[in-house]
This record gives structure tokens, sequence and C-alpha cells, in this order.
């Protein structure tokens, strides 16, 4: 689905201390701007997500090429062996056990990250702020 055009503008005004607690969300949350982070509080305070920061984006792209890079490898493994031409080619005992862990490791990453977009839970516990 493309997303809708932004033509809507928000002015609010903004003391200098509720201006800095919003710049450190903006850095704690991981995004590159004052509007996004408005954004994604905003769709997240009405449920309507899941809402991931860029953080969580990279992670999910980092992700799925590695998957593919494990898929790759285990197409060629297959057609090697299907083929007759991996009868001499020593495998290590622990192979397999090494890619179960790579992947139950990337599901957990992927798990949390749902878990969090579903919760309202954007990133970890961020420090108490104080406003004046």
């Amino acid at each position: 689905m493309k997303p809708s055009a932004m033509h809507k503008i928000l002015s609010i005004r903004l003391t200098d201390p509720i201006d800095q607690v919003l710049l450190e969300l903006v850095k704690t949350y991981g995004m590159k701007t004052r509007s996004r982070l408005l954004r994604m509080l905003i769709l997240e305070a009405g449920g309507r997500g899941p809402i991931l920061s860029d953080d969580n984006v990279n992670l999910f792209r980092e992700g799925v090429r590695q998957l593919a890079a494990i898929g790759n490898n285990i197409n060629q493994i297959a057609r090697a062996v299907n083929s007759g031409q991996a009868q001499s080619c020593p495998w290590p005992p622990d192979l397999m056990n090494v890619v179960l862990r790579e992947i139950a490791g990337h599901r957990k990453v992927v798990a949390d990250i749902v878990v969090c977009s579903r919760t309202g839970i954007v990133m970890p516990a961020r420090k108490e702020v104080t406003h004046e």
C-alpha cells in the first residue's frame, strides 16, 4: 500500500525544556526528525501500529539479508548433494547446530521487535523525564 502524501502542517509552541525533551526522545527512539517521532507517537497512541523505529527497520532488513544468504547457501549445498558433487566433502559435525543457532537468533530479534510494536514499547525503557 502506497503511503499517503503528507499535506497537513501543524504548528505547536514548546518551551525550551520541553523542546529539549523532544530532541532527547528523537535521539532515544532513533528517529531522524521531531516530525517523524511525533507522527509515530500519534499513531502508536491511536492504536494504528505496528510502529517501527529506524533501528528496528534496519534490523529487519539485515535479518532478511542474512536469512536470504543462509537460504542461498542451503540451496547450493542441496544442489551439490543431489548431483553427487558433495560426496568427498567433509562436513563439520556441528554445522547444522551453528545454522540453527543463527536462525534462532534472528527469530528472537524479529519476535522482540514485533512484541514491542504490539505493546507500544518502541524502544527499551527510557530515563525518567521531568517537566517544568
